[in-house]
Parts: structure tokens; C-alpha cells; sequence
């Protein structure tokens, strides 16, 4: 394959990368309530449903993209030196989905010369579908989406953040704060204009490979909290990002940013 194939819009099979998702939400609807969880060293949860949809996500993408590497939240890292590397979170949000809350989801990224390009973030219990492709708009549902225009913030305005971001971080933020297990979703909600901005504690690559250009092609930006950009050909090695991590409209960035201050000594 020569390298101008490599920006071909086809290269992306957006309709087979969706459907492969919602076969993998189909595997995992099948858990759903009835796990068994591990406790993995970085303290997070699994469930044998990780690992089983990673397993058949990896086998997939192996097969139609046999060039590509692949990099999985369970383990998986295939040809790092690829110039393509599939990126996937089988069920962003375990914690959510092994207590049986709905918020989780089935999530796959494409990485080209370490930078996010395409991904879908498919929600198996609402069957809702996240999506971009390397030329298109950012979808919901096959609809186009939009960040929120700018308004000044009051207390009916919405942002999202990690369940553990007050353990450390207070947010001076008039409106409501809510955390739904995925920083995924959070990040996608705020493609889709549902809230103003998401703040997540330290996350890995596999969180948003697929939703940051999702994100990004309905008009926001992501970047580290002192506005560097993330660093994602360092996180290829599965390490988490050195700082929480800012999602919003360009014209909240800075001052999402501004509201957010370290505790010391917690």
C-alpha cells in the first residue's frame, strides 16, 4: 500500500467499523449484570467481558487491517511501529457496567502517524453511536453535531468529570458537576453540545482515541490542564496522560481551565 493511500477517506470503512462495534456491544450486553471482576494493579476493574471483546475486536481489526497495529486497555499491543494503530477500549466505564449502570461504552480509535483521526464511541444499552471519519462531520446517531456556542455559565449549565477529580482538584464551576463513568461519553457529550466542557484525572490513550476527533470535527479541542497539547505518541505505551485532561469548545478552553485548582496535601 503507498503512502497517499493512507489518507484516502475509504481507507476508514466507517460502516464496518460501526457495525463492528455494535457486535461487540452485543457481546457485551450479554454480561451485563452478571460479571465477574478482577482487580487489575493500577486498582481498576475487569471483567472476563473485557477481555473476551478486546480478544474478538483485536481478531477483527487483524484480519480487515493486517498492516495496522493495535493497542487494547486488556493488554494487547501489536506492531507499535506502524504508521496505523487501531486503538480500543472494550467497555469504557467497567465500574459502570459491572454495577449495571448504563453509562459505558464500546469504544474504537484510529491513530495515523500517532495523532487520533477517526473513531466510534457506540453506547450498547441507548444503541446510540458516536462517529467520524477522516474527512467527514462528527455524527450522533448519523446526525451532525455541534459544541455548544458560547454563553456565559450559570448554575443550569452542565460539565462532566471523573468520579475521583474532587479527591484532589476542587472546581470552581457555578453550574452542575456530574461524573457517569466514561470518559469516553463525557467527551462525546460535549461534541454533541450536552455540556460545556469535561475534566478527567489522569487517563490513558485507549479513554480517547476515539472521542477526541469526534470531538474535534464538531468544533472543540482537547488539551492537558496547562494547555499543552497530550501527548500521544508517549502514551502508546499504555502510561497515563501527566495531568488531567481539559475537552471543550475552544471558546471555554482557557477558562474551564482557570477553574480548576490542586489541593495541596490530599
Amino acid at each position: 500500500m503507498n503512502s497517499s493511500s493512507l489518507h484516502q477517506p475509504s481507507y476508514f470503512d466507517l460502516d464496518w467499523v460501526q457495525n463492528l462495534a455494535r457486535e461487540a456491544g452485543q457481546m457485551a450486553l450479554q454480561h451485563f449484570g452478571r460479571t465477574t471482576n478482577t482487580i487489575k494493579p493500577d486498582k481498576t476493574i475487569v471483567t472476563e467481558a473485557d477481555k473476551a471483546i478486546e480478544t474478538f475486536l483485536v481478531e477483527q481489526l487483524s484480519q480487515r487491517y493486517p498492516e495496522d497495529g493495535v493497542l487494547g486497555e486488556e493488554g494487547t499491543s501489536t506492531r507499535r511501529d506502524a504508521r496505523r494503530q487501531w486503538v480500543l477500549d472494550p467497555i469504557d466505564g467497567t465500574a459502570a457496567f459491572s454495577v449495571g449502570y448504563p453509562s459505558w461504552c464500546v469504544s474504537i480509535g484510529m491513530l495515523e502517524d500517532g495523532i487520533p483521526r477517526a473513531g466510534v464511541v457506540y453506547l450498547p444499552v441507548s444503541d446510540d453511536m458516536f462517529a467520524v471519519d477522516l474527512t467527514g462531520p462528527a455524527t450522533f446517531n448519523g446526525e451532525a453535531i455541534q459544541v455548544m456556542s458560547y454563553e456565559p455559565f450559570d448554575n443550569n449549565s452542565g460539565m462532566l468529570c471523573s468520579g475521583d477529580i474532587h479527591s484532589h482538584w476542587q472546581i470552581d464551576f457555578p453550574g452542575k458537576v456530574r461524573a457517569l463513568g466514561s470518559l469516553a461519553i463525557h467527551i462525546c457529550y460535549v461534541a454533541k453540545g450536552s455540556a460545556v466542557a469535561s475534566i478527567n484525572s489522569y487517563s490513558s490513550l485507549w479513554d480517547v482515541a476515539a472521542a477526541l476527533p469526534i470531538l474535534e470535527r464538531a468544533g472543540g479541542t482537547t488539551t492537558l490542564l496547562d494547555g499543552s497539547p497530550l501527548p500521544f505518541a508517549a502514551a502508546l505505551d499504555g502510561s497515563k496522560f501527566p495531568q488531567p485532561i481539559v475537552s471543550a469548545p475552544l471558546a471555554y478552553l482557557d477558562d474551564i481551565r482557570s477553574r480548576l485548582r490542586f489541593r495541596p496535601g490530599e
